[in-house]
């Protein structure tokens, strides 16, 4: 059998599921041993050259930044829940903002403290939050949710719990659109053997839903990663991508149209905790 999609990545499987599209990895190591394995694979540099763009305040060059530079609160503590390897943790910071990370990657954030004790990021899960409610001012989740197998309803609730009344949620995932659909096997297609469950990729119309069922109210929606619709469509973009990877800055622009929302490879959602 062979395996689609994700560009490059040939140990994964994707098939339609419902509304969704789930993607499961092939004969890959499972929980937070997988993420630390793929922060290593993925900070090829010393942690001191990697982080030096962060230190500078470097947020990216496209909607990511315009949507947190517009929407995050200059004053009040912001979560990063699923930070990774703390690189927006460290990039606000450097901007003035008062933000901390969480991550369940125990490894991955040891060797991160052991280059930068002071940076305030911790061992933590997006889904039982070691915070009181209502003490968080904003939560930054980008590209965390959907990888639970029972759905994301568990960790927004709990980012609701925390944030304080109006509180602010930014929030993005995988989006399902109909190109991506296409490229994934049917619903009954058996999985592969020795596969384990990744993530999931949404309708917007779903996980609009779903943040409205967990507390929160939409404010504003946003796409980015455009360019990743247009390499299922299109062969020779996707082979030119490949040799040029720089082409993918076509976003900056593309980001912000009406196509690149509907066609973008993550959605971002702003919403803003309810007042009960």
């Amino acid at each position: 059998m062979k395996y689609k999609d994700l560009g490059s990545t040939q140990s994964i499987f994707s098939r339609n599921e419902g509304s969704r599209i789930a993607y499961y990895r092939i004969n890959s190591p499972a929980g937070c041993d997988f993420w630390d394995d793929h922060w290593h694979d993925n900070t090829s540099k010393t942690p001191e050259e990697n982080y030096q763009p962060y230190m500078r305040g470097y947020l990216g060059r496209g909607q990511l930044r315009r949507v947190m530079l517009k929407y995050l609160p200059p004053d009040g503590l912001i979560l990063d829940g699923g930070c990774g390897i703390g690189k927006y943790v460290m990039a606000l910071r450097s901007r003035g903002y008062n933000c901390i990370g969480i991550d369940f990657a125990e490894k991955t954030i040891a060797r991160i403290k052991d280059s930068f004790p002071d940076l305030p990021i911790e061992v933590g899960d997006v889904c039982h939050l070691n915070f009181k409610e209502e003490t968080i001012d904003a939560y930054i989740s980008l590209g965390v949710v959907e990888h639970f197998k029972e759905g994301p309803q568990t960790a927004l609730k709990e980012a609701a719990r925390v944030l304080k009344k109006d509180g602010l949620l930014l929030v993005s995932v995988p989006q399902a659109f109909r190109w991506r659909r296409e490229s994934s096997y049917p619903e009954d297609t058996p999985l592969p053997e020795k596969a384990s469950f990744y993530q999931y990729a949404f309708t917007s119309e779903e996980f609009r839903e779903m943040l409205r069922g967990t507390g929160f109210r939409v404010e504003a929606e946003y796409g980015y990663d455009a360019h990743y619709a247009l390499t299922f469509r299109f062969k020779l973009l996707r082979e030119l991508l490949r040799r040029f990877p720089r082409m993918a800055h076509v976003d900056i622009l593309l980001d912000q149209t009406p196509v690149g929302l509907r066609l973008a490879r993550m959605r971002l959602f702003v919403a803003k905790r309810k007042v009960m």
